[in-house]
């Protein structure tokens, strides 16, 4: 594609010269004009061309496929899958509230059938504070101290007894 641009911009620049060269004996005349001014449209419209050029051919360049890499010598080993008592730290994000990964099962029903967002079951004022209870259990509060949002009761509940009292 850049060869082909690059030959477009050759054959623009070409113009831009010959209409250059036509208009030399007939300057005085609107010809004349006419000859040069389209000259030197095609000389700058050549100038863009070799630019797109240019362009096309560093972004080839970047988006070439990469060689494939060799295949190993020995083949891999089979893969062993690991056991129950092997404890493997979890990170924190990962873990979900039963305080472990899900298994491809859960995973597989989860992305077959999405659930909705939660719906809200109640709202609540209470000490000055406004709460919101959804149906997955979750509890959002908003207090002086800002908006909290808390995954469960148990969570509200260790928030509120960890909390100084006004």
């Amino acid at each position: 594609m850049a060869i082909l641009t690059l030959l477009l911009g050759v054959i623009l620049l070409a113009l831009g010269f010959g209409g250059l060269l036509l208009s030399v004996n007939l300057i005085p005349t609107e010809m004349g004009m006419l000859y040069a001014v389209c000259g030197v449209v095609f000389l700058g419209a050549a100038g863009v061309v070799f630019a797109i050029a240019a362009l096309i051919a560093k972004l080839d360049r970047i988006v070439a496929p990469q060689p494939k890499p060799k295949p190993p010598s020995q083949p891999a080993p089979p893969f062993v899958e690991p056991s129950p008592s092997a404890a493997v730290p979890e990170d924190e994000v990962n873990v979900n509230r039963s305080g472990h990964l899900p298994s491809l099962r859960a995973i597989e029903a989860a992305i077959a059938a999405p659930q909705g967002a939660p719906k809200v079951v109640g709202h609540y004022k209470a000490g000055g504070a406004k709460y919101m209870i959804f149906s997955d259990g979750a509890i959002e509060a908003e207090t002086d101290q800002g908006a909290f949002r808390f995954g469960s009761m148990a969570e509200f509940k260790a928030y509120i007894a960890g909390r100084p009292q006004t």
